[in-house]
């Protein structure tokens, strides 16, 4: 079945969930609206995945990402400055690498969507073997200014050898690419035994506010519509999230949600519709800090186990 109707255009209209097969897919009462073109938001009833039922074609996708994006639009618009500016993601890469450390992980880091490099620099002052993957041209072509080793395009296209990196980090980027199940398989294959998968990015339609605003719209038929980018083809949830780690063998060793703070909603919204986010979040952020419940944002570790399990493969 075909989910919700789109313009002609540059975009794929998907039939089934790509994370487990699944053909039974509900529309969701929110779409993105970019340049005329409609992309509605469906939910798999096997899996409960949330995706985009139409996306960007591959080559509409790589244009999104071009330097203005690194300049303004990084992080969906959140990060604190142009991701161009090392002196602006310096602690945040400080406290990356004493992650890893604490989970015990050294040797080979593989930063997927590593942007203008500056996790790969920081690893190897650390005393990592890093190198990258980055699909925009202009943020390769920045790191590799600085002697960085970064491969351009997605990770499937990088043909990385078996068993091969102790970490692999994703920051904000699964929800981004056009299959996220061949990507996790993906990790998965180039993680050697015992290595780690460390994931972090948003969970937006998982939060209080997202949550009530798709219930009360969807129960008068109408649909939120988002009047940006479709950056996100994923909506991740945790629940859905941990069975895509499992789909691809990887146990997950910790998943912990966070908030947001208050006053940092995103997009063209009203005065009101501001103020209602604030009040509920307000709510919310308590909730996610005692309870790890109703996040929008989550920081995923999964492993690859150390016995010799069957890891698929992508293109199983």
């Amino acid at each position: 079945m075909t989910v919700g109707e789109a313009s002609p255009g540059a975009v794929v209209t998907l039939d089934r969930c790509l994370a487990c097969g699944g053909q039974r897919l509900r529309p969701m009462a929110m779409a993105y609206l970019h340049r005329g073109q409609y992309y509605p938001l469906a939910a798999c009833e096997a899996c409960g995945m949330r995706f985009l039922a139409v996306q960007p074609t591959a080559d509409a996708l790589a244009g999104l990402y071009g330097a203005d994006y690194f300049e303004s639009e990084f992080r969906c618009g959140r990060a604190p400055a142009s991701s161009f500016d090392e002196s602006a993601f310096r602690d945040e890469t400080r406290g990356l690498l004493d992650a890893f450390a604490g989970l015990g992980a050294s040797g080979r880091l593989l930063d997927v969507g590593c942007a203008s490099g500056w996790l790969l620099k920081h690893a190897i002052e650390r005393g990592w073997q890093a190198q990258g993957v980055e699909i925009a041209p202009d943020a390769v072509a920045h790191a590799r200014a600085q002697g960085l080793e970064v491969a351009q395009g997605d990770l499937l296209a990088a043909r990385l050898p078996d068993a091969h990196f102790d970490l692999v980090y994703m920051g904000d980027v699964l929800e981004h690419v056009p299959d996220c199940r061949a990507t996790v398989r993906e990790v998965a294959r180039i993680l050697k035994p015992g290595g780690w998968f460390y994931l972090r990015g948003p969970i937006t339609t998982h939060s209080l506010a997202r949550s009530l605003a798709l219930a009360a719209v969807g129960t008068f038929r109408r649909t939120l519509v988002l009047r940006e980018p479709p950056y996100h083809l994923w909506e991740f949830t945790p629940g859905p999230l941990a069975k895509l780690m499992a789909g691809a063998g990887l146990e997950v060793v910790r998943m912990r949600q966070s908030k947001i703070p208050p006053g940092h909603a995103r997009g063209h919204k009203s005065g009101l519709e501001r103020g209602l986010m604030a009040a509920i979040d307000a709510i919310n952020l308590p909730l996610t800090t005692l309870f790890n419940a109703r996040g929008d944002r989550v920081v995923l570790v999964a492993r690859r186990p150390q016995a010799a399990k069957d890891v698929a493969s992508p293109s199983r």
